[in-house]
């Protein structure tokens, strides 16, 4: 069997191991944090996810660096830190991307973790517009400046985009997204977690219906949904754009539909 290291455990390096798992390839995730996901994920959703890649064959080496690659032309070893040894036919680094806007760098656009453009899409420079993956946009719904690496922002950003040049010019309106499919798993995800006081988890975590809600303030900031009603998942957006307060209690209550507080 072909046998593979993935080097983290955020967001591609789950999807890279799901992948490769389902093609029979022999899958060691190999990441420094204690958990996986652990700048994203909740304690309980990273034990969830653990025990879940871990059923499906994906081993998980949590606490550990990469000291070198060893092979002669063609990688046959990964050497951990600590010295372990792992044999391999191929590694992967799902450890994120970077905009690639060397091509730029003397265009005078103003650049700082991708091209930075304002809430119409617009560069500093007249006429000039960005959107996808290489923008740094101005995101009106939490204002502050925001870099986002997912199709569904990019094709959002590339329509708004349009439309402005074409003489509707608006700002753009986005609730910052993202969902993934993993092994039979699918979820969701929008808003912004950081500056969050409160968590609350929502359904069965062992049965993989649940869902976590990022309070600030009483403020709905961010919403993560897998397995839940369909209500969930469309009112989540709504209320994180219209920076809706949402009662704590019937979050926690899961017999509680959510359609109550439309």
């Amino acid at each position: 069997a072909r046998r593979a290291v993935v080097i983290g455990a955020g967001f591609i390096g789950m999807e890279v191991a799901s992948a490769l798992r389902q093609y029979d390839v022999e899958t060691t995730m190999v990441f420094p944090e204690d958990r996986v996901w652990q700048k994203f994920f909740t304690p309980e959703a990273s034990s969830f996810f653990q025990q879940y890649y871990e059923q499906r064959g994906v081993t998980l080496l949590p606490g550990n660096t990469i000291r070198e690659f060893a092979g002669e032309g063609h990688v046959s070893e990964v050497v951990l830190g600590s010295g372990q040894r792992l044999p391999v036919d191929m590694v992967v680094a799902g450890i994120g991307v970077r905009p690639a806007t060397d091509i730029f760098e003397n265009s005078g656009l103003d650049i700082d973790r991708g091209i930075v453009v304002n809430e119409y899409l617009e560069t500093n420079i007249p006429d000039i517009w960005a959107a996808g993956d290489v923008t740094n946009y101005r995101d009106v719904i939490f204002d502050k400046q925001r870099h986002i690496e997912h199709w569904d922002n990019a094709v959002q950003q590339a329509k708004r985009a349009v439309r402005n040049m074409m003489g509707s010019r608006r700002p753009l309106v986005y609730v910052p997204y993202f969902f993934s499919d993993v092994f039979d798993l699918s979820y969701e995800f929008w808003g912004d977690t950081s500056g969050a006081d409160e968590i609350i988890h929502r359904g069965d975590i062992e049965q993989a219906a649940f869902s976590i809600w990022w309070l600030r303030g009483g403020q709905l900031v961010a919403a993560w949904v897998m397995g839940r009603p369909k209500e969930e998942a469309e009112l989540a957006p709504k209320w994180i754009e219209a920076h809706q307060h949402v009662p704590a209690d019937v979050l926690r209550d899961a017999n509680k539909p959510l359609s109550s507080l439309a």
